[in-house]
């Protein structure tokens, strides 16, 4: 599910994956192959976190106070300066401005990789805190899913104003999720 959510924040890295290798021979499977790497680091780390959510015998009796927990801790790391520095990563890879490979499949494997990894240093404590809320909880998936786009289209200049606003939101969900 978490791969899912994230696929349409990499449409714009397909896109532009797109344009620059359409004069390529094969390159509608070489950004399959992109969206499958992308696609497969998120359920890389799903797999991982569902690992951690039944060794802790979650779900538990006081689960709505350990989702808020968890969606403030996504709300301080979203103030760090490691999520800016894998924010900035995210929006350099999607521009492609780095070479990639000639081989126009191993250059989709490479971007789709790259990419993953930088986007899961954006999103990784959203999608925890997701299991923790709920994988059932349409409400924060949607959420979710608008700040992982936001974060990518979001221009650079507003800067911290954006993510202090992120967090800020993020803390009225926390809230709500403990009262509701």
């Amino acid at each position: 599910m978490m791969a899912a959510m994230m696929l349409p924040s990499a449409l714009p890295l397909l896109y532009r994956f797109g344009q620059e290798m359409e004069s390529r021979r094969h390159w509608p499977l070489a950004a399959g192959v992109l969206a499958g790497t992308y696609l497969a680091v998120w359920l890389g780390f799903g797999l991982a976190l569902y690992v951690i959510y039944t060794a802790l015998g979650m779900p538990w009796p006081n689960q709505p106070i350990v989702g808020a927990a968890a969606i403030g801790l996504a709300a301080i790391y979203g103030l760090t300066p490691l999520k800016r520095a894998a924010q900035a990563r995210c929006r350099e890879l999607c521009s492609l401005h780095q070479p990639l490979p000639f081989n126009v499949w191993r250059a989709g494997a490479v971007a789709g990789f790259r990419y993953g990894l930088s986007c899961l240093g954006c999103n990784a404590f959203l999608m925890a805190a997701m299991l923790a809320v709920g994988m059932t909880n349409l409400a924060w998936a949607v959420l979710v899913s608008v700040f992982a786009v936001l974060y990518r289209l979001v221009p650079r200049r507003s800067g911290l104003r954006f993510e202090v606003l992120v967090s800020l939101t993020l803390g009225v969900a926390a809230a709500v999720n403990v009262v509701g």
